[in-house]
């Protein structure tokens, strides 16, 4: 009989479908399955022996991809309502929010769900209209899951930023509350932002102090813990004009993608905060002949993922492909995925456990089923006294 630590270390290394499965072998694993103090070390395990890691694919259905194979997508059933014109936001530790009417907080591996209470209700003025926009994010400090809601009001007529209101949902009070307003416009943004780095939520904003300089855009940062926002800096001396830009995450890291007609660039931020750490990871030219490396002008650049040996990274080309770029040798490998839809928005996610019904709920319902036993107790005692 091995001792219980031994037990529980085998566990952590396991993926979420055979951990559910074996909840069902003893009680004693289900205790251990099921303890906060285990979701937790599997988490970490995960995370530090980069494994365990999927791709989630929203828009168009939903789906998922291993990535340690990478051979075929499966279509996900989620135990919710979701159209296929809805869509899902950043990972944080295995949680994804679907944009669904509601919008839900779901754990796609252990197919637990919450759907989120209703936020407060704008009214826009008679001469705006308005723009939601959510987000998902972590507080280390306090264990606690936020998902952040922007409404942007914006000018009938010509369309110009006016105002927003914001409230943050938290899971383990189950309630939204409001912050101050985002003082900047969200323009670069589909209904949701997924640049969930260092406990904020990140996005490219432009500057209209700056129109005419080469400051017009900026990276602004809002972090869930604080309810706090500020600057991040760009990469040093990087061309802004002509150059379409989007900030996207690569294994925690925050990262910038620069590209025109004839180039796209690719920097990590290798060290959060540090203007310095700016390194440019992969700039890839258009004027290449060799047809299994040509990438035609691309509009829409995303690394996913480095490879297991660190010398690959896994891009996502105009939201229709995946390709293997070679770090070292600089060469393009198609990757060939059956089952993709034709269009495909993949969001790296990693296998947990970690429940989005929230430890203060699963408090309240523990507290009913005790009422509920003691109550059940109660009659039976009243049944058996009129005997």
């Amino acid at each position: 009989m091995f001792p219980p630590e031994i037990i529980t270390d085998i566990l952590s290394r396991l993926p979420v479908k055979s951990l559910l499965r074996f909840r069902c072998a003893s009680t004693s694993w289900r205790s251990i399955i099921d303890s906060q103090d285990f979701v937790k070390m599997h988490l970490h395990q995960s995370i530090s022996s980069n494994s365990n890691y999927s791709l989630i694919l929203g828009g168009l259905g939903l789906y998922s991809v291993d990535l340690d194979s990478l051979d075929r997508a499966h279509i996900l059933k989620p135990p919710f309502y979701y159209r296929s014109s809805d869509c899902i936001s950043n990972s944080c530790n295995g949680l994804i929010l679907a944009m669904s009417e509601p919008p839900v907080l779901w754990n796609p591996f252990s197919r637990k769900y919450k759907i989120l209470p209703e936020a407060l209700v704008e009214h826009p003025t008679l001469l705006c209209f308005s723009k939601v926009i959510y987000g998902l994010g972590y507080s280390s400090r306090n264990d606690d899951y936020k998902v952040v809601r922007v409404v942007e009001f914006r000018n009938e007529e010509s369309h110009m930023w006016e105002y927003s209101e914001t409230q943050i949902y938290s899971l383990k009070l189950n309630s939204w509350n409001s912050a101050e307003g985002f003082p900047y416009p969200l323009p670069y943004l589909k209904g949701n932002w997924g640049v969930h780095v260092n406990g904020a939520l990140h996005t490219l904003v432009e500057d209209f102090f700056h129109l005419y300089s080469d400051k017009t855009i900026r990276i602004m940062a809002f972090g869930v813990e604080n309810e706090n926002h500020y600057e991040v800096m760009l990469p040093p001396k990087i061309r802004i004009k002509g150059v379409n830009m989007k900030l996207v995450v690569l294994e925690g890291c925050l990262c910038l993608v620069c590209a025109n007609k004839y180039r796209a660039n690719i920097w990590v931020m290798k060290e959060y905060g540090v203007e310095e750490s700016w390194t440019k990871l992969i700039s890839i030219g258009y004027e290449t002949t060799d047809p299994d490396e040509m990438l035609k002008p691309l509009t829409y650049l995303k690394p996913l993922v480095y490879s297991k040996n660190g010398e690959n990274v896994l891009l996502n080309c105009d939201e229709k492909r995946l390709v293997w770029y070679d770090l070292r040798r600089k060469t393009i490998t198609n990757v060939t995925v059956s089952g993709l839809p034709f269009v495909i928005y993949p969001e790296v996610c990693v296998e947990t456990l970690v429940s989005p019904v929230g430890l203060v709920l699963e408090k309240v319902d523990g507290v009913k089923k005790q009422e509920k036993l003691k109550e059940k107790k109660t009659l039976k005692n009243r049944y058996n006294d009129s005997i």
